[in-house]
């Protein structure tokens, strides 16, 4: 497996004119000086990304070649840096608000993962509820199956008992009454 570059972007630049530069992906990319906030360059890379995709992102971008869209977006990318070098506060509480939001939408993400294996769980819990029901009425059909067997069996024995004291009164009562009569 092929390890994933750290750097994906570089280039060598006197002033705005850049010498060499090379990148294995699609990249955005923004320099700015070690004073600013780290929020400033990330919501500039944001709006550039966002404003170029939307300009050129259904193909031109795909086949403009070097420098092709300097004319044209170049422009735009002063604008963007004009706007965010003039409202560092503006940009600083947009990026607050989104961090918030980011970290709101991860906490709800959350909450729909645990809500779905809740649901899971649910599910789960419903069908051994109804495995548990169908073995109790396997349960109790057998237990009727055997309580008919067991009556059966105690009826034959006391069907044969009283078979035996009948036989058993023939025998006594027989002969008594035979020998009176003379039979």
């Amino acid at each position: 497996m092929e390890q994933q570059s750290l750097v994906i972007y570089c280039s060598v630049a006197r002033g705005e004119v850049i010498l060499a530069e090379y990148s294995e992906y699609k990249a955005f990319c923004v320099v700015a000086v070690e004073s600013v906030d780290r929020e400033i360059p990330i919501v500039f890379l944001e709006r550039i990304k966002e404003d170029f995709i939307k300009r050129y992102g259904g193909g031109k971008a795909e086949t403009a070649v070097a420098n092709s869209l300097n004319k044209e977006f170049g422009p735009k990318l002063k604008e963007h840096m004009e706007y965010c070098s003039n409202h560092p506060e503006e940009i600083s509480k947009l990026a607050k608000v989104k961090a918030q939001v980011s970290e709101v939408k991860g906490v709800m993400q959350e909450n729909i993962i645990q809500v779905i294996n809740r649901g899971d769980n649910i599910e789960i819990l419903v069908a051994k509820a109804d495995d548990l029901n169908l073995q109790a009425k396997e349960y109790k059909s057998v237990g009727n199956k055997i309580k008919r067997k067991m009556w059966i069996q105690n009826m034959k024995i006391k069907l044969i008992i009283l078979a035996i004291i009948i036989v058993l009164i023939l025998i006594i009562v027989l002969p008594v009454v035979c020998h009176g009569s003379k039979c």
